[in-house]
């Protein structure tokens, strides 16, 4: 009850911190080659098309498996939420904070000039 009927301050800093994360995620996923991204409106998570999925790689569950033994960055294959709508697809969370997300997506980005 003291959740709901208590300040509610913090509400609109960790929204606004929320937002911001998702637009650097959203922005910087699109300025990687061989990635797509449409901005999240509604959830914690963002869901990037791999173009190279079905050439370079067999699938979006080798192309997660690949970036992770490689950078350590981990998304989840995004058939494995759809085998129609995901695949191809990868989903990642934008929760933590921007300078780990910028950290991650270096290492994409180097993973997807490696892999052109």
């Amino acid at each position: 009850m003291a959740a709901l009927k208590g300040p509610q301050n913090h509400v609109r800093e960790i929204v606004s911190k929320l937002r911001a994360r998702r637009d650097y995620a959203w922005k910087r996923l699109n300025e990687i080659e061989g990635i797509s991204c449409t901005k999240p409106e509604a959830a914690f998570y963002v869901f990037p098309k791999i173009h190279k999925v079905g050439s370079k790689w067999k699938n979006d569950l080798e192309f997660v498996l690949d970036l992770l033994k490689e950078t350590g960055v981990l998304f989840v294959h995004g058939s494995g939420f759809c085998p129609i709508y995901g695949a191809g697809h990868v989903r990642g969370v934008f929760l933590p904070p921007i300078e780990t997300l910028e950290e991650a997506f270096d290492l994409v980005e180097g993973f997807m000039k490696k892999n052109r």
